[in-house]
């Protein structure tokens, strides 16, 4: 049980998804991506399209949340990602995503000179770059400085990271903070107490703070939580092991075949990806608990 003061964070894959998807915090939703990309709100607002829309049916958990959160507007898609911890491939996973999307307006027929442009925001819970909180990457020649998408219209990807930690530090420094810093900071706060107080006189961060309560004393979300922090521990030690034996390479995509289409239920899915991961059986023992006899029937 999560006790009586403790929120999970939207830095929780499935809070975050959920709480962005809820209609009620869409004004949240709207501020931070003109926050972000400087897109006018209005344009935002008027536009907005969930492309997995089928996702926003009651206040119920639902397995499906945990899908890609994507957001269409007229003339943009936007992938929204939280990234809670830095990892090897981590942002080669995030453009896995981009490339996902891209491919599919092609594949829907869209033609080229209508295309979409496609932007990628990362919510990254760490500073790897440097103190800026937001910082864009473009498409840019490296001799003279030209940005390609200033030429050609919609032809590139636009990718922001956002800096949650260094906006954590900041208000623990008891530094002054914008709205949109504001709006950044409740994404990692996890208690209710601080939440309610830097939330408080603002309808949009207000409306946040009670869905992630609400979602925090659901006994659903909280068995979500408790999985989904299982997975992560699972996660890092595959890769510490990969890094370790030299063959990162193809971890990554092992990992979202296997464990992020729920096979950490199905024990017997897990141990066979971990085999063909290349795993060694001693490794598999003390990540599931498993006999070596049992890793070897599955094998």
């Amino acid at each position: 049980m999560i006790d009586n003061d403790k929120v999970i964070t939207m830095t929780s894959d499935t809070v975050f998804k959920s709480v962005l998807q809820d209609r009620n915090c869409e004004d949240y939703l709207v501020d931070i991506i003109s926050g972000i990309t400087l897109l006018n709100k209005n344009y935002i607002k008027n536009n907005l399209v969930f492309k997995n829309s089928e996702l926003i049916k009651d206040e119920n958990i639902e397995k499906a949340k945990v899908t890609d959160l994507l957001i269409e507007l007229s003339d943009n898609i936007i992938n929204l990602e939280m990234n809670k911890k830095h990892y090897d491939g981590l942002f080669d996973k995030n453009d896995r995503y981009v490339d996902k999307i891209k491919n599919g307006l092609v594949m829907k027929g869209e033609k080229y000179g209508k295309q979409r442009k496609v932007i990628q925001i990362n919510f990254d819970n760490f500073e790897l770059f440097d103190e800026r909180i937001i910082i864009k990457f473009k498409m840019m020649d490296v001799e003279k400085g030209l940005i390609r998408s200033d030429y050609l219209l919609n032809t590139d990807v636009e990718i922001y990271h956002v800096n949650l930690k260094k906006v954590r530090d900041m208000y623990y420094n008891n530094c002054s903070l914008s709205k949109l810093q504001k709006e950044l900071l409740i994404m990692t706060l996890d208690s209710m107490e601080e939440l309610t107080k830097v939330t408080k006189g603002c309808k949009e961060m207000e409306q946040v703070a009670r869905k992630i309560s609400k979602l925090t004393k659901q006994e659903e979300m909280q068995g979500i939580y408790i999985k989904e922090e299982q997975e992560e521990f699972i996660r890092q030690k595959i890769r510490q092991y990969a890094a370790a034996k030299g063959y990162e390479e193809g971890i990554e995509k092992g990992l979202e075949k296997g464990l992020e289409k729920g096979s950490l239920d199905k024990e017997t899915k897990l141990v066979k990806n971990m085999i063909n991961s290349g795993l060694d059986i001693k490794l598999i023992q003390k990540i599931t608990g498993l006999t070596e006899e049992q890793i070897k029937s599955i094998k």
